[in-house]
């Protein structure tokens, strides 16, 4: 285990705060702060001991991970230990979570949210009601692109690397 007073600790430090301030839970934001930080990747039980995480959890928290295509699961060779990396570019993860963001929370209110204006529009009893949802909508197709144009934005500068 590093030494608790070192710049990788209060790196992992910073990056724990920022993933938790982005929503993640706490177990993936400590796997990210130790990762962000391993060069050649580190095994299972390597990661167990810093994060105080059980293999368990671990396998179950990097499987997801490695599914979003975040961490790459590997063996050494003449070595039975599994051993993760992950892709240490930040910007590539960072597109990715505005992406599943904007699924999860702007795609729904763009499709039901006309659906519902449209069901109640000829009823004299909901007009103000519809005037507080009409003016939300509005915002949702704002914030829809703005978000896109973010994350094109994200995938542009990708590019130029």
């Amino acid at each position: 285990m590093k030494n608790e007073d070192s710049p990788t600790q209060e790196f992992r430090e910073i990056v724990y705060e920022s993933c938790k301030a982005i929503g993640l839970d706490d177990f993936p934001s400590r796997l990210i702060s130790v990762l962000q930080t391993e060069k050649k990747g580190i095994s299972f039980g390597e990661l167990s001991e810093i994060t105080g995480y059980s293999l368990s959890n671990l396998s179950t928290t990097i499987k997801g991970m490695e599914e979003r295509q975040m961490v790459k699961k590997f063996k050494k060779p003449r070595s039975r230990k599994v051993f993760v990396v992950m892709d240490k570019d930040i910007t590539s993860f960072f597109i990715e979570l505005q992406k599943k963001r904007y699924k999860q929370s702007i795609e729904p209110s763009l499709k039901q949210i006309p659906e519902i204006i449209k069901k109640y529009e000829d009823n004299e009893e909901f007009q103000e009601e519809l005037t507080i949802i009409k003016d939300y909508y509005k915002q949702t197709l704002f914030m829809s692109e703005e978000t896109k144009k973010f994350i094109r934005a994200l995938e542009n500068r990708e590019a130029l690397k």
